[in-house]
């Protein structure tokens, strides 16, 4: 399953610093929102997009 996540700065929740497709669940295994924010939060971080304690995500709700 693929979503799209949105990465915010908390601080600035109007701007979307980068846009991830995160894909999981190709295991079997049904990932629930919170696990597609995770996931892109994670990505922001080893993309130095900021550090984790400053960064927000959205996870949209349609499928890809």
């Amino acid at each position: 399953m693929k979503r799209i996540v949105d990465i915010y700065r908390k601080d600035q929740r109007d701007q979307v610093i980068w846009t991830y497709i995160v894909s999981l669940g190709g295991d079997g295994f049904h990932p629930s929102l919170e696990d597609f924010k995770q996931e892109g939060l994670r990505l922001a971080v080893l993309d130095k997009r900021g550090p984790a304690d400053s960064l927000d995500a959205h996870v949209h709700l349609e499928i890809i």
